[in-house]
């Protein structure tokens, strides 16, 4: 079956015409709620939301794109990412047919697709296979750490009830450590965006977008990952609440990744710092930002049970709640280091070491967590989108 593109491209255009693949639906729906029978197209969803335009017509056209089949024209879209999942949409629909919860099943299915390993197809699919990765992650490091002290270290078993150490005999070696640990999803994030890019920006190979463009839309996806400025387009004043929030805690995790990556051997030392070191303002300024912000998005989530659907609910809560433990664990290193309990310490440290290296091996690049990489570059690239119409635009008009 032949189906007309949803991207506006003229009948005479090779885009105007896409095979459509009627198994297209159930498979978005093996990824979460996709209310496609309850929805009749009025386009009230997309009337409603401020962030749509004539060029990015959400939520309606993504949900019809997948309804026809066109598999191609739902991969190729950005839409999913330009939504920012304020609900009103859901709110307006007549039909009830929750088109917030369908946007957000969407993203799940663009994620799969964006990852070349396979694993994001399971975790996006399963909340039990997320929360089996996570944990089995979390296990795995526990091992590590219990052979190092006893292979590495060489204590024995008896020193883990009684002997009170400090933690120096570890500092060399974790830098390494917590090199590879950011560095691995570093890699695979930036596959997944350059999958994403083949795949969004796909054209007429006589036509490509030139490179001039993406060097002059660059700042674009700076300034959006910095200020999350889309949010605030969102016309109630309780996203500028939600918009706030997650800044500070987008801060917050910026701080500690700067911290623990780049000076990680001054941040991380058993010297015990006076309380006007910066050292100890630094790591106290972005915990405050983890908790605060983590703790709002629970909040929010637990006063709007309503809004949270039994498919998602889970998956949303997932990364806020790993972020909360993960300041609260530090925390607790910190606190038991400066009373002098080295034992309670290591302990601490495990439990944070535990929680980080999940979060960071398996929520970030694989979970539903990484839509916080794929918006600003889903904003970088429609920017990039327009600038090359404006200049084809332009072009014919002087050709005219």
């Amino acid at each position: 079956m032949l189906s007309p593109g949803c991207h506006g491209a003229p009948p005479s255009s090779p885009l105007a015409l896409e095979k459509s693949d009627p198994s297209l639906l159930a498979e978005v729906r093996k990824y979460g709620v996709f209310n496609a029978r309850g929805c009749f197209n009025c386009g009230s969803c997309t009337i409603d939301c401020d962030l749509a335009t004539d060029r990015a017509s959400f939520p309606r056209r993504a949900m019809q794109s997948v309804v026809l089949g066109l598999k191609d024209s739902v991969r190729q879209s950005l839409d999913p990412w330009l939504c920012h999942d304020c609900g009103d949409c859901s709110v307006t629909c007549p039909r009830e047919a929750k088109p917030r919860e369908s946007m957000a099943t969407l993203r799940r299915y663009l994620m799969a697709e964006y990852d070349w390993t396979g694993l994001s197809r399971r975790i996006c699919r399963s909340p039990a296979w997320e929360i089996a990765a996570l944990s089995s992650v979390a296990v795995l490091m526990l091992a590590l750490i219990i052979l190092y002290h006893l292979y590495v270290v060489q204590l024995a078993p008896s020193a883990f009830t009684t002997m009170s150490m400090g933690l120096e005999h570890m500092f060399n070696r974790i830098v390494y450590f917590t090199l590879a640990v950011y560095l691995i999803p570093a890699f695979l994030i930036a596959s997944h965006a350059a999958r994403m890019l083949s795949l969004t920006m796909r054209r007429d190979p006589h036509a490509a977008i030139p490179l001039k463009f993406y060097l002059a839309e660059a700042k674009t996806m700076f300034l959006q990952s910095v200020s999350h400025a889309q949010i605030l387009k969102c016309p109630a004043t309780t996203h500028r609440r939600r918009w706030a929030m997650h800044w500070l805690l987008a801060f917050g995790c910026v701080l500690m990744f700067v911290i623990k990556f780049f000076f990680l051997k001054w941040f991380q030392t058993d010297n015990i710092y006076p309380i006007y070191n910066p050292q100890r303002w630094l790591g106290y300024l972005g915990a405050a930002c983890l908790v605060l912000g983590s703790l709002d998005i629970l909040i929010e989530r637990a006063r709007k049970q309503k809004l949270v659907y039994a498919q998602s609910g889970l998956r949303g809560l997932l990364l806020p709640v790993l972020l909360l433990l993960t300041a609260l664990s530090g925390m607790a290193v910190h606190v038991l280091r400066y009373i002098g309990l080295g034992l309670g310490a290591h302990y601490a440290y495990a439990v944070h070491l535990m929680i980080v290296v999940p979060m960071l091996l398996v929520e970030v690049p694989f979970g539903g967590s990484s839509h916080v990489i794929y918006r600003p570059l889903a904003l970088y690239f429609a920017a990039v989108k327009e600038r090359a119409l404006e200049a084809e635009t332009t072009l014919e008009e002087k050709i005219a």
